[in-house]
Protein backbone atom coordinates (compact mmCIF):
# COMPACT_ATOMS: atom_id res chain seq x y z
CA UNK A 1 0.00 0.00 0.00
CA UNK A 2 2.65 2.42 0.73
CA UNK A 3 4.55 1.97 -2.67
CA UNK A 4 1.30 2.21 -4.26
CA UNK A 5 0.64 5.58 -2.23
CA UNK A 6 4.16 6.60 -2.99
CA UNK A 7 3.82 6.44 -6.87
CA UNK A 8 0.48 8.01 -6.88
CA UNK A 9 1.30 11.21 -5.40
CA UNK A 10 5.01 10.87 -7.51
CA UNK A 11 2.15 10.87 -10.55
CA UNK A 12 0.25 13.48 -8.95
CA UNK A 13 3.30 15.68 -8.27
CA UNK A 14 4.41 14.98 -11.84
CA UNK A 15 0.99 16.02 -13.17
CA UNK A 16 0.67 19.44 -10.93
CA UNK A 17 4.16 20.13 -12.78
CA UNK A 18 2.83 19.87 -16.45
CA UNK A 19 0.16 21.57 -15.61
CA UNK A 20 1.90 24.46 -13.71
CA UNK A 21 4.00 24.67 -17.02
CA UNK A 22 1.02 24.25 -19.27
CA UNK A 23 -0.16 27.20 -17.21
CA UNK A 24 2.88 29.18 -17.42
CA UNK A 25 2.60 28.88 -21.25
CA UNK A 26 -0.76 29.95 -21.17
CA UNK A 27 -0.08 32.63 -19.02
CA UNK A 28 2.08 34.22 -20.93
CA UNK A 29 0.32 33.93 -24.19
CA UNK A 30 -2.79 35.70 -22.77
CA UNK A 31 -0.18 38.53 -21.23
CA UNK A 32 1.05 38.56 -25.12
CA UNK A 33 -2.07 38.97 -26.24
CA UNK A 34 -3.66 41.58 -24.01
CA UNK A 35 -0.34 43.78 -24.04
CA UNK A 36 -1.10 43.82 -28.04
CA UNK A 37 -4.70 44.38 -27.58
CA UNK A 38 -4.27 47.31 -25.31
CA UNK A 39 -2.00 48.39 -28.39
CA UNK A 40 -5.02 47.83 -30.55
CA UNK A 41 -3.63 44.95 -32.24
CA UNK A 42 -4.54 41.11 -32.09
CA UNK A 43 -2.05 38.56 -31.34
CA UNK A 44 -1.88 36.23 -35.09
CA UNK A 45 1.74 34.62 -33.92
CA UNK A 46 2.43 31.60 -31.55
CA UNK A 47 5.80 31.78 -29.31
CA UNK A 48 7.33 28.59 -30.72
CA UNK A 49 11.11 29.77 -29.39
CA UNK A 50 12.53 29.39 -26.18
CA UNK A 51 15.12 31.65 -24.56
CA UNK A 52 18.18 29.14 -25.68
CA UNK A 53 16.57 28.99 -29.40
CA UNK A 54 16.08 32.82 -29.64
CA UNK A 55 19.63 33.40 -28.23
CA UNK A 56 20.88 30.79 -31.01
CA UNK A 57 18.91 32.48 -33.86
CA UNK A 58 20.41 36.04 -32.69
CA UNK A 59 24.48 34.41 -32.42
CA UNK A 60 23.73 32.54 -35.72
CA UNK A 61 21.83 35.87 -37.28
CA UNK A 62 25.10 38.05 -35.65
CA UNK A 63 27.55 35.32 -35.75
CA UNK A 64 30.52 38.02 -34.99
CA UNK A 65 33.63 35.98 -35.00
CA UNK A 66 32.23 34.39 -38.44
CA UNK A 67 32.07 37.60 -39.91
CA UNK A 68 35.75 38.76 -38.93
CA UNK A 69 37.35 35.60 -39.66
CA UNK A 70 35.14 35.92 -43.59
CA UNK A 71 35.97 39.87 -43.64
CA UNK A 72 39.70 39.54 -42.43
CA UNK A 73 41.16 40.61 -45.96
CA UNK A 74 38.93 44.08 -46.21
CA UNK A 75 40.75 44.90 -42.97
CA UNK A 76 44.22 43.34 -43.40
CA UNK A 77 45.20 46.35 -46.18
CA UNK A 78 43.46 48.87 -44.31
CA UNK A 79 45.43 48.89 -41.59
CA UNK A 80 46.60 45.76 -40.86
CA UNK A 81 46.34 44.20 -37.65
CA UNK A 82 45.43 47.65 -36.00
CA UNK A 83 42.41 48.24 -37.90
CA UNK A 84 41.22 44.99 -36.91
CA UNK A 85 41.86 45.16 -32.87
CA UNK A 86 40.40 49.26 -32.69
CA UNK A 87 37.98 48.76 -35.23
CA UNK A 88 36.03 46.05 -33.54
CA UNK A 89 36.43 48.44 -30.32
CA UNK A 90 35.23 51.24 -32.77
CA UNK A 91 32.62 49.34 -34.23
CA UNK A 92 31.71 47.64 -30.96
CA UNK A 93 30.92 50.81 -28.66
CA UNK A 94 28.67 52.65 -31.66
CA UNK A 95 26.92 49.49 -31.35
CA UNK A 96 26.46 50.02 -27.90
CA UNK A 97 25.09 53.00 -28.30
CA UNK A 98 22.72 52.06 -31.05
CA UNK A 99 21.31 48.83 -28.63
CA UNK A 100 21.05 50.97 -26.26
CA UNK A 101 18.34 53.64 -28.04
CA UNK A 102 16.65 51.03 -29.91
CA UNK A 103 15.81 49.01 -26.31
CA UNK A 104 14.83 52.02 -25.30
CA UNK A 105 12.02 52.39 -27.43
CA UNK A 106 11.55 48.65 -27.27
CA UNK A 107 10.75 48.83 -23.46
CA UNK A 108 8.26 51.55 -24.18
CA UNK A 109 6.56 49.86 -27.80
CA UNK A 110 6.97 46.56 -28.03
CA UNK A 111 6.23 45.69 -31.49
CA UNK A 112 7.15 43.22 -33.92
CA UNK A 113 7.22 46.32 -36.73
CA UNK A 114 10.33 47.94 -34.57
CA UNK A 115 11.74 51.01 -36.18
CA UNK A 116 9.27 52.22 -38.87
CA UNK A 117 5.99 51.90 -36.17
CA UNK A 118 8.48 53.99 -33.68
CA UNK A 119 9.13 56.28 -36.38
CA UNK A 120 4.88 56.78 -36.35
CA UNK A 121 4.89 56.80 -33.23
CA UNK A 122 7.08 59.81 -32.00
CA UNK A 123 7.07 62.09 -35.62
CA UNK A 124 5.13 64.62 -35.80
CA UNK A 125 1.58 63.58 -36.63
CA UNK A 126 2.09 65.64 -40.02
CA UNK A 127 4.46 63.80 -40.95
CA UNK A 128 4.18 60.51 -39.58
CA UNK A 129 3.18 58.41 -42.44
CA UNK A 130 5.98 59.57 -45.00
CA UNK A 131 8.52 59.10 -42.50
CA UNK A 132 7.45 56.04 -40.95
CA UNK A 133 7.29 54.75 -44.82
CA UNK A 134 10.56 55.89 -45.31
CA UNK A 135 12.18 54.15 -42.42
CA UNK A 136 9.93 50.88 -43.37
CA UNK A 137 11.89 50.57 -46.75
CA UNK A 138 15.42 51.66 -45.37
CA UNK A 139 15.20 48.58 -43.00
CA UNK A 140 13.79 46.32 -45.29
CA UNK A 141 16.98 47.05 -47.94
CA UNK A 142 18.93 46.48 -44.89
CA UNK A 143 17.47 43.07 -44.61
CA UNK A 144 18.21 41.92 -47.92
CA UNK A 145 21.44 43.20 -48.22
CA UNK A 146 21.77 41.37 -44.84
CA UNK A 147 20.06 38.19 -45.60
CA UNK A 148 22.29 38.74 -49.25
CA UNK A 149 25.68 38.26 -47.51
CA UNK A 150 24.18 35.45 -45.70
CA UNK A 151 25.32 32.73 -48.26
CA UNK A 152 28.02 34.38 -48.98
CA UNK A 153 30.21 33.10 -46.68
CA UNK A 154 29.34 29.35 -47.00
CA UNK A 155 30.08 29.36 -50.07
CA UNK A 156 33.32 31.16 -50.16
CA UNK A 157 34.35 28.43 -47.28
CA UNK A 158 33.20 25.54 -49.62
CA UNK A 159 35.00 26.78 -52.50
CA UNK A 160 38.03 27.36 -50.25
CA UNK A 161 37.86 23.55 -48.81
CA UNK A 162 37.52 21.44 -51.98
CA UNK A 163 40.84 24.16 -53.06
CA UNK A 164 42.25 22.39 -50.23
CA UNK A 165 41.47 19.23 -50.69
CA UNK A 166 42.04 19.08 -54.31
CA UNK A 167 45.07 21.82 -54.86
CA UNK A 168 44.25 21.09 -58.94
CA UNK A 169 40.86 22.63 -58.67
CA UNK A 170 40.47 25.70 -60.62
CA UNK A 171 37.57 27.47 -59.02
CA UNK A 172 35.35 29.51 -61.39
CA UNK A 173 32.81 32.46 -60.41
CA UNK A 174 29.73 30.20 -61.69
CA UNK A 175 30.93 27.78 -58.92
CA UNK A 176 30.84 29.90 -56.26
CA UNK A 177 27.29 31.31 -57.50
CA UNK A 178 25.31 28.15 -58.05
CA UNK A 179 26.51 27.26 -54.65
CA UNK A 180 25.29 30.68 -53.26
CA UNK A 181 22.06 30.21 -54.98
CA UNK A 182 21.70 26.11 -53.52
CA UNK A 183 22.27 27.59 -49.72
CA UNK A 184 19.83 30.35 -50.72
CA UNK A 185 16.96 27.71 -51.53
CA UNK A 186 17.70 25.90 -49.03
CA UNK A 187 17.03 28.86 -46.44
CA UNK A 188 14.00 29.29 -48.31
CA UNK A 189 12.49 26.29 -47.96
CA UNK A 190 13.44 25.84 -44.63
CA UNK A 191 11.90 29.22 -43.86
CA UNK A 192 9.31 29.26 -45.70
CA UNK A 193 7.85 25.47 -44.83
CA UNK A 194 9.39 23.92 -41.86
CA UNK A 195 9.19 27.04 -39.23
CA UNK A 196 8.47 24.56 -36.39
CA UNK A 197 12.67 23.65 -37.01
CA UNK A 198 13.90 26.40 -36.86
CA UNK A 199 14.22 26.64 -32.82
CA UNK A 200 16.51 23.03 -33.89
CA UNK A 201 18.68 24.58 -36.15
CA UNK A 202 18.79 27.72 -33.98
CA UNK A 203 19.99 25.76 -30.97
CA UNK A 204 22.18 23.58 -33.29
CA UNK A 205 23.69 26.62 -35.17
CA UNK A 206 24.86 28.04 -31.44
CA UNK A 207 26.44 25.29 -30.26
CA UNK A 208 28.27 24.29 -33.54
CA UNK A 209 29.46 28.13 -33.37
CA UNK A 210 30.60 27.99 -30.17
CA UNK A 211 32.49 24.86 -30.64
CA UNK A 212 34.10 25.75 -33.75
CA UNK A 213 35.06 29.27 -32.30
CA UNK A 214 37.06 27.21 -29.51
CA UNK A 215 38.58 24.57 -32.02
CA UNK A 216 39.69 27.30 -34.54
CA UNK A 217 41.14 29.30 -31.91
CA UNK A 218 42.86 26.72 -30.02
CA UNK A 219 44.60 25.19 -33.32
CA UNK A 220 45.56 29.13 -34.78
CA UNK A 221 47.64 30.07 -31.53
CA UNK A 222 48.88 26.03 -31.72
CA UNK A 223 50.05 26.51 -35.52
CA UNK A 224 51.63 30.08 -34.77
CA UNK A 225 52.88 29.15 -31.53
CA UNK A 226 56.10 30.07 -31.09
CA UNK A 227 56.45 32.70 -33.69
CA UNK A 228 53.87 35.21 -32.05
CA UNK A 229 54.07 39.07 -33.24
CA UNK A 230 55.23 41.89 -30.73
CA UNK A 231 52.40 44.08 -29.36
CA UNK A 232 53.93 47.12 -31.24
CA UNK A 233 53.13 45.11 -34.40
CA UNK A 234 49.01 44.00 -33.06
CA UNK A 235 48.18 47.09 -31.29
CA UNK A 236 50.62 50.29 -33.23
CA UNK A 237 51.35 49.30 -36.37
CA UNK A 238 49.61 50.97 -39.31
CA UNK A 239 50.12 49.22 -42.78
CA UNK A 240 47.63 51.01 -45.85
CA UNK A 241 48.05 48.97 -49.07
CA UNK A 242 44.85 50.08 -50.78
CA UNK A 243 46.63 53.16 -52.76
CA UNK A 244 44.02 55.54 -50.92
CA UNK A 245 45.21 58.10 -48.62
CA UNK A 246 45.67 56.91 -45.03
CA UNK A 247 42.52 58.26 -43.10
CA UNK A 248 40.11 56.98 -45.75
CA UNK A 249 42.14 53.47 -45.82
CA UNK A 250 41.44 53.46 -41.98
CA UNK A 251 37.74 53.95 -42.69
CA UNK A 252 37.87 51.05 -44.85
CA UNK A 253 38.97 49.15 -42.05
CA UNK A 254 36.63 49.88 -39.90
CA UNK A 255 33.96 47.94 -41.98
CA UNK A 256 35.44 44.35 -40.84
CA UNK A 257 34.31 45.80 -37.39
CA UNK A 258 30.93 47.28 -37.97
CA UNK A 259 29.96 44.36 -40.62
CA UNK A 260 30.87 41.84 -38.08
CA UNK A 261 28.55 43.15 -35.43
CA UNK A 262 25.92 44.63 -37.97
Amino acid sequence: MGSVSKHARRRENSSNSKSSEHDRGRASFVDDATALEAMGHKQELKRNFSMLSMLGLAFAILNTWTALAASIPLALPSGGSSAVIWGLLVAGTCNLCLAASLAEFLSAYPTAGGQYHWAAIVSWKSSSRGISYITGWINVCGWVALSATGPLFPSTFIIYIIHLLHPTFEAQPWHQFLIYVALSLIALVLNAFFTRLLPYFTKAAFLWSLTGFVVIVITVLACASPDFQTGGFVYGQFRNDTGWPDGFAWMLGLLQGAFALT
